[in-house]
């Protein structure tokens, strides 16, 4: 690690919930499993909210996930995965505001259960509505403190609102230096290979839409009429949990149905939420 974290570590070991944010590369994830080990080898119970929707570790792409650390961790995807919320994108920038919902939520599940959690946020911060994103995830987290990794001083239009307020505390470290942010095709890589995983052993499942309600990831109903073939979407158990992902391979209108690839069984579906997110 470099020597400038290790000198941080006892303000990163106190606050019970910390928010990390920094650019694409920056050593976001890194620091965030760096902490969690530190905090795990003091006894402490410790969550990772992954709220990067697009490059997910904990849970697949367009979801925020949540898991537990139950041993060392080498990188974030190691934490042992316990949920996540479905928000149907893949880029941080659209729908940012159901997003940060989702976060919002899935911290305050974390952190009902857990001594400690850390979130780790994606690398959209340029430009001003970049930073409205971030201040409204972090008004929706309610973070102790706030870890800016920067290179010199690109976050700052995010963080600067928060130096009147007591609270969260700001801590800045400097970001890795030297590593080349991922180009988009290797980006579209990672995401595909997560959701590969998600599916592996999946098969199609036939869900009538009289048992099935379908709805938009703005929570609206949905005639089949409106749901496109290769979208990816989320299937609900009657709690409203979100089981697991799927990809609509099939809409039949006149017999009512949806043909869904998924790991999970027909009768385990209650409700199905359809993103805007092509497979």
């Amino acid at each position: 690690m470099p020597p400038e974290w290790t000198g941080a570590l006892d303000a990163l070991l106190a606050p019970r919930v910390v928010l990390v944010i920094g650019a694409a590369e920056a050593g976001k994830t890194t620091l965030a499993a760096w902490l969690a080990n530190a905090l795990h080898q003091r006894g402490s119970t410790v969550a990772i909210v992954d709220a990067d929707v697009g490059q997910s570790e904990i849970g697949p792409p367009a979801t925020v996930g949540f898991g537990g650390v139950r041993r060392p961790l080498t990188r974030t995807g190691d934490a042992e995965a316990l949920g996540f919320e479905f928000v149907g994108v893949t880029s941080p920038g659209r729908r940012p505001w159901i997003t940060v919902e989702a976060v919002g939520r899935v911290s305050a599940r974390a952190r009902a259960a857990f001594d400690h959690v850390i979130v780790d946020t994606s690398g959209f911060v340029a430009g001003g509505f970049a930073a409205a994103v971030k201040q409204r995830k972090i008004a929706a987290v309610d973070p102790d403190l706030v870890v800016v990794l920067q290179a010199r001083d690109e976050i700052e239009h995010i963080v600067r609102s928060l130096a009147a307020r007591a609270r969260p505390a700001v801590l800045r470290v400097p970001a890795i230096r030297g590593t080349r942010p991922r180009s988009a095709a290797a980006r579209r890589r990672h995401r595909d290979a997560a959701l590969a995983r998600h599916l592996e052993g999946g098969h199609p499942i036939v869900l009538s839409h009289v048992r099935v309600p379908v709805r938009s990831i703005t929570g609206e109903s949905l005639s089949l009429e409106h749901v496109a073939v290769s979208v990816l979407a989320a299937l609900h158990a009657p709690s409203g949990e979100t089981l697991a992902l799927g990809v609509v391979d099939a809409v039949d209108v006149a017999a009512g149905t949806l043909t869904v690839r998924t790991t999970r069984d027909a009768a385990e579906i209650a409700a199905v939420t359809v993103g805007e997110t092509m497979v």
